[in-house]
């Protein structure tokens, strides 16, 4: 089984790359594809293009995996893939929804299919980057030596 194929179905989280941007969005999985709904009180998403990347991060080390090209197509209310894909985002909501979330994702949504190449190769990180790339250098903003001097007086009197 291909990384990507390992990852996808233990992945909670995801980002869709559109345009240079990725955009984190919490998805529902069925196989190798992604179901994801956006719109008002959800999630928010550009309109999606036929061809975007996904990235996903494994639970276990939190490692990033992709990004990795994927096909999105836009589901409505009443075709043949509608009912699997918002029982699967039903199931993977948190909270508790019911009725009136499915009423608004029928009227006001998009609730989009997202099919992810599984046996594409997994570019590894650093490799989109220039030769020569060097991480930032430290600064007391970016490192955790940094602290104000009365950070430890304080925290002992409680």
């Amino acid at each position: 089984m291909s990384e990507v194929g390992a990852v996808l179905p233990r992945s909670a989280i995801s980002w869709l790359v559109v345009e240079g941007r990725p955009w984190p969005v919490w998805h529902a999985v069925d196989g190798s594809r992604l179901y994801v709904v956006s719109g008002p009180d959800e999630q928010h998403l550009p309109v999606l293009p036929a061809q975007i990347e996904v990235i996903l991060r494994t639970k276990d080390t939190r490692a990033r995996v992709g990004p990795v090209p994927a096909s999105a197509f836009r589901l409505r209310p009443g075709v043949p893939a509608w009912e699997p894909a918002i029982t699967a985002l039903m199931g993977a909501r948190q909270g508790a929804p019911g009725q009136q979330v499915l009423d608004r994702w029928k009227a006001s949504c998009a609730v989009w299919a997202i099919d992810v190449d599984v046996d594409a190769p997994v570019p590894q990180p650093g490799a989109n980057e220039p030769s020569g790339a060097r991480p930032p250098e430290q600064t007391p903003a970016t490192t955790d030596r940094w602290r104000p001097r009365h950070f430890g007086r304080l925290r002992r009197r409680h």
